[in-house]
Formats: structure tokens, C-alpha cells, sequence
């Protein structure tokens, strides 16, 4: 008898034409040789390309072309409309922000750094780790050796951590309204007063603000210029308490000003901020030198030192928005503030992103004579980079690096030897630090370190912009082994470059920074 069912696989077979196949593969085709080309065709891929050190043989050439295939041009455009796309009708973040709700958002390490493992958590041993080329050293003893620096010159530390935006503003993570103090919170502060850290906890001072909406910036991670003002008051009041009498050198006027937080440009929308996220605005105060109308400017001479981080220059920088396109600085920051509630300026060293080491690096670069002068070092730095564990830190770009101040006896030569000045220089690029994607880093500037070597074998430590605007700069393309005329201002003297977050793999205390106002190749 015959199966009834034996044919019945031909009424569900589907015939394709010879039209359909050539169409399939083309589109085929098309989609293997547009990233090919992307990767082949200068006017396909990006105008400078990351560069970092990556292992050798196969397992580098794949790291290689994984990385130029996640820049293309094409593949960007996807994903940042995908983006723009989940955000304004989903509200979703991505892997560095949390967008909780009313439009709140949140830096995804800030979230670890309070509901994480904590500062003293090791990690255990294990192959699969990242590799390192620094062993990592925990924050509280670089802190603690810091501090006793200082101490042997009858230097007073403040250190002041900032709380990051989880620890007092909750609600737009869903929960009750109040603060989080981590557990390793005061165990830390009980640790650095055993050795005469003046530890400043800022908490109580910004519960004090009312509510979230006037701690923090929805969009940002930085407090609004209210919770500034009231941190700088408090810090003052422990700095020198006995100010406050007598008339002030400085005045303040109040101006408006609006713009996105740096959360947004982490969304990387690609420009399509304006149809998803709308400005903040908010009022700010500028501190203006009585006498000459100016904002507050850095004193050089002063007795107390102001070490910070971008919690010290969101209202000064103009790269940290809420500046109007003509300024490179705005003067209504943490600094001015700490002048005006003192009366008397410090000398700043604050840089975007290098509050654990890289201010420490530049403070003691100092000429050993201005050292010598120095009285109080206050010391303001996001407790993100206190709370964080190992990985999730250096995921973070944070580092702890102890640092050495040089001697304390400053001889005849130390003291009257000139200031370097501006100069040009033809030398051999030998290293450069690795830079990652723009879109990365919570710092939309960022400059790297190179060594350079002259014709007579000197070294020479140059830093160059490696992006602005998280768009990368022609510098960001310079090779190892080529040889390059720059012209070199000491870094201090360019206040953008200044305040930018340092890349720096290289490290030379030893050498004198200075950036490369302009570069061109040697042929």
C-alpha cells in the first residue's frame, strides 16, 4: 500500500530563481566588502585611528582588525542611531551610563564604587585577568605614604573625598530618599586620622542641600554650583577658620548658563542630544578679583594648595561645559569659591581625571624652594577613586602611583635657575602611551605623554593633545621611530592641556613636561 505521507515534504519546498540567488548574493557580497573597504579606503575610516600597544603575532593581528572594525564609519553610524533610538524611547543606557528615572543618570563605575566589593577587596589569582605592565597598589597606603611626605616637612594634609552622585542622590535609582555611606566609608577615614589625614566627610553637608535635584546635576556627574559653593565653605572653615573678617578682595556676579552633562556625551548620540535629552541650566557664581575685575587666577606663592580633579574645575573649565564659546575659562568654580570663602587665592593644580596620581605627580614637580613654602595641601578627588576595587578601577582609568617630593633642602641652583621657556625641537619619537576609543573615558579632552629623543641622545617628555571633543587629533597618528619638529611650551603655561585628563603610560618624574603647541613630520 502506499504511504500516503510520503511526498508530503514537496508542498512545503520553497524554489528560490536565479534572480532571487544573485540578489542574495549580492546583498552578500556587500556585506562582506564594505568593511573591507572601510578598512582599504582612506576616505572610508576614521581621520586618525587609536593607537595602543597590543600583544604580537595572531592573537595581535586579531586585536588589531577587531579594533578598526568596531571604529568604522558604518558600523558607528548603527550603533549610534540604535542608540539614540533605545534612549529616547526606552530611556536606555549603555555600558558606561545608567539612565535610571525622571532622566536621572548615573556613571556605571560610580554605581560599582558604592554597591561594589569595596577598596579592600583583592582579587584573586587567576589567568584570565587583564594583564598589567604596574603592579596595582591599593589607595589608602600610597594616601598614607603621601601624607607622611608631607608631614616631614610640617605639611598639613585635607583630604577631602567628594562623594560620588549614588551616595546622595537616590531617587532616581528607586530608592528611598537619603544617602549611602559605603561600609569601607569611615573604616578608611578611621584608617588615614591614624596618621594625621584631616579627613573631611562632605556627606552630611550636601544632605544638608535639600533635595536631589539640588545636589547633583541630573546629567552629569558633578554637584550643581549650590553643593560647590556650601563644599568650598565647609573645606575653608577646616583649611582656615579664622577667616571671614574684614572686607573681601573679591566680588560676585551671578550669570545663567545651560548645557549638556558629561553623561550625555558617554551616551555618544552622535548628535542626536537634542531630540532625546533637553539642557540643564543653572546659575552660576563668578568670583572676580576686586581690583583688576578678573576671575581668580592660581597663586603660585601661596601657602595652601589646592589639589583636585574635574570636581574642582567643572565650573572653572570651559571644556566641562556650561561656558560660552568665547571663554577658556569660566572662574565660578570650587578653586574661586575656596579663595572667596578664605580671602585669599591657593595655588591649583587640577586635573580632569587625575586626582589619585597625576596632580600628585605635577605638585611634586614643583621647584623644591616653592615647596618649601608650602603650609596645608587640600587634596579634593572623587571617591570614586578611593572606593573602587582593582578591576573595576583600572576598567576606570584610575591608578594609584606612589610619588617621591623632592628633598627638602632646596641648594643655591634649584632656587635661582630660570623657568624653561618656549622652544623648538627636532627629535625622534622612541615611545608614546597607548590611546583608547574617544567615546570611552568619561573626559570628553584627553592629552598622552611621548618621549622624544634628540641628536645628542637627551630625553625629552612631551605631552600632545590626543583628542578633543572625543573626536582623536592628528597627533594621536604619530609612530614610534619617525622624527618630528615640535614646538614645546612647559605644560603649566597651557591651561586647556593643563586641566586635561593625562594618558600616561610612561611616567617620567624625572623629566620636566612640556606640551607640543604644534608638531610636523621630518622627512
Amino acid at each position: 500500500m502506499k504511504n500516503p505521507y510520503e511526498h508530503d515534504w514537496l508542498d512545503d519546498e520553497v524554489r528560490v530563481g536565479r534572480t532571487g540567488l544573485r540578489l542574495g548574493l549580492a546583498a552578500f557580497l556587500l556585506f562582506l566588502l564594505v568593511p573591507a573597504g572601510s578598512l582599504l579606503l582612506p576616505s572610508m575610516r576614521p581621520a586618525a585611528e587609536a593607537v595602543k600597544a597590543k600583544p604580537s603575532g595572531w592573537k595581535g593581528l586579531f586585536s588589531a582588525w577587531e579594533a578598526k572594525a568596531k571604529s568604522l564609519p558604518l558600523f558607528e553610524s548603527w550603533r549610534r542611531a540604535d542608540q539614540t533610538r533605545f534612549t529616547r524611547l526606552l530611556g536606555a543606557g549603555n555600558q558606561k551610563v545608567f539612565s535610571g528615572r525622571d532622566g536621572w543618570l548615573y556613571y556605571r563605575p560610580d554605581l560599582e564604587a558604592v554597591f561594589g566589593k569595596g577598596p579592600y577587596y583583592e582579587e584573586p589569582p587567576s589567568v584570565a585577568r587583564e594583564r598589567t605592565h604596574r603592579a596595582w597598589q591599593p589607595p589608602v597606603p600610597v594616601i598614607r605614604e603621601f601624607a607622611a611626605e608631607l608631614a616631614k616637612r610640617d605639611v598639613r594634609l585635607v583630604f577631602v573625598p567628594v562623594p560620588v552622585k549614588p551616595m546622595v542622590c537616590r531617587e532616581g535609582l528607586g530608592l528611598p530618599a537619603g544617602t549611602t555611606t559605603p561600609p569601607d566609608w569611615q573604616r578608611m577615614a578611621d584608617e588615614l586620622a591614624t596618621v594625621g589625614v584631616e579627613f573631611v566627610d562632605l556627606t552630611p553637608t550636601i544632605a544638608s542641600r535639600g533635595g536631589d535635584a539640588e545636589r547633583y546635576l541630573k546629567q552629569d556627574t558633578h554637584w550643581t554650583p549650590e553643593t560647590m559653593e556650601a563644599a568650598a565653605r565647609e573645606v575653608a572653615s577646616r583649611v582656615a577658620p579664622s577667616t571671614g573678617s574684614g572686607p573681601s578682595p573679591y566680588t560676585v556676579e551671578s550669570v545663567e548658563r545651560e548645557g549638556r552633562g558629561d553623561l550625555v556625551g558617554m551616551l555618544d548620540l552622535g548628535g542626536g542630544e537634542e531630540a532625546v535629552l533637553p539642557t540643564e541650566r543653572a546659575t552660576l557664581r563668578r568670583v572676580l578679583d576686586t581690583a583688576t575685575e578678573e576671575s581668580v587666577v592660581s597663586d603660585p606663592a601661596a601657602e595652601v594648595v589646592l589639589l583636585g580633579d574635574s570636581f574642582v574645575n567643572v565650573f572653572e573649565d570651559a571644556e566641562l561645559g556650561f561656558a560660552e564659546e568665547s571663554e577658556t575659562s569660566i572662574g565660578a568654580g570650587f578653586a574661586s569659591h575656596l579663595a572667596l570663602a578664605m580671602g585669599r587665592p591657593a595655588q591649583v593644580i587640577a586635573i580632569n581625571g587625575g586626582g589619585a596620581s597625576a596632580v600628585r605627580e605635577a605638585f611634586a614637580r614643583l621647584p623644591a624652594a616653592q615647596l618649601a613654602q608650602v603650609k596645608t595641601v587640600v587634596w579634593v578627588l572623587s571617591a570614586r577613586d578611593l572606593l573602587l576595587p582593582e578591576i573595576p578601577a583600572r576598567r576606570a582609568g584610575i591608578e594609584w602611583r606612589s610619588v617621591a617630593l623632592r628633598e627638602m633642602d632646596a641648594t643655591p641652583s634649584e632656587a635661582t635657575t630660570p623657568p624653561p621657556v618656549a622652544r623648538e625641537l627636532v627629535a625622534t619619537l622612541r615611545e608614546r602611551s597607548a590611546i583608547d576609543d574617544p567615546n570611552q573615558p568619561p573626559y570628553a579632552t584627553a592629552i598622552f605623554s611621548t618621549l622624544f629623543e634628540d641628536g645628542d641622545g637627551g630625553e625629552h617628555a612631551v605631552f600632545l593633545w590626543a583628542f578633543r571633543d572625543r573626536k582623536l587629533e592628528p597627533a594621536a597618528a604619530m609612530e614610534p621611530g619617525r622624527r618630528y619638529r615640535l614646538r614645546l611650551v612647559p605644560l603649566g603655561e597651557d591651561a586647556a592641556a593643563n586641566r586635561a585628563t593625562r594618558l600616561d603610560d610612561l611616567f617620567r618624574p624625572d623629566l620636566d613636561p612640556w606640551f607640543a603647541a604644534s608638531f610636523e613630520l621630518v622627512e
